[in-house]
């Protein structure tokens, strides 16, 4: 059985789903009063696909190393970004082509499009040191020439733990599948539910918002395993 085309990695559909929880445990009634099968059964149905699907990718010795290894990502894409705003004190920017654009990549944490962006980015940094500050800008630009060799490192072990994690039985497909299911009927209601009398909760129903909340938790998680309170 292969998986569903969710937009997320398998490690990250029980911390998606925790969201998703959270704002159709407050909405509730709402969903409940539109759609009677919304109910306290279906959110008990909800917690225990994502307890599962927690125990499945999250726990043990292999599903915890790619835990600390997104989250140590993560927090490195987090110093990326405050090296982003000492090139935009120390550089001149106006020279740098598409400077925006890969503000707003760093910005979105997208690390395929980082690793991308940054050889091309520091040979512009490199044709563009400033004389009078040559020794502080050529320190900016080895830390982010440093950062960019560990992150594709980072990736490609991520890959490795995740591609051998793909490799799991017929059951996690199953109960991974069967929560992306659910979600997509909570994400479709509640989105039909408030698109027209409430557009901030309409969006916490959305892939999107779902996408960024699920990097906070990255950066914010401890490097102890992945605790979803219920």
């Amino acid at each position: 059985m292969e998986t569903i085309d969710f937009p997320f990695n398998f490690d990250e559909m029980p911390v998606a789903a925790k969201f998703l929880l959270d704002s159709y445990s407050r909405d509730i009634a709402d969903f409940n009063r539109s759609y009677p099968v919304f109910d306290e059964v279906f959110k008990t149905k909800l917690m225990d696909q994502i307890q599962r699907a927690k125990e499945f990718v999250s726990c043990g010795p292999e599903g915890i190393k790619i835990q600390k290894l997104r989250i140590g990502i993560y927090r490195k894409l987090e110093s990326l970004n405050g090296m982003i705003l000492e090139v935009q004190d120390n550089f001149p920017v106006s020279r740098i082509k598409e400077f925006d654009k890969i503000v707003e990549i760093v910005e979105r944490k997208d690390l395929n499009s980082i690793l991308t962006i940054i050889p091309n980015f520091v040979v512009q940094l490199e044709g563009n040191i400033p004389r009078e500050n040559a020794e502080t800008t050529q320190t900016i630009i080895d830390r982010i020439l440093t950062l960019f060799q560990v992150l594709k490192l980072d990736k490609i072990e991520l890959n490795r733990l995740l591609n051998s994690r793909g490799l799991l039985k017929e059951e996690v497909f199953r109960c991974l599948n069967h929560l992306w299911a659910t979600m997509q009927d909570v994400m479709e209601i509640g989105q039909d539910l408030y698109k027209k009398d409430d557009p901030m909760k309409c969006v916490e129903y959305e892939a999107n918002y779902l996408k960024m909340k699920v990097k906070t938790f990255w950066i914010h998680s401890s490097h102890d395993p992945l605790t979803i309170e219920m």
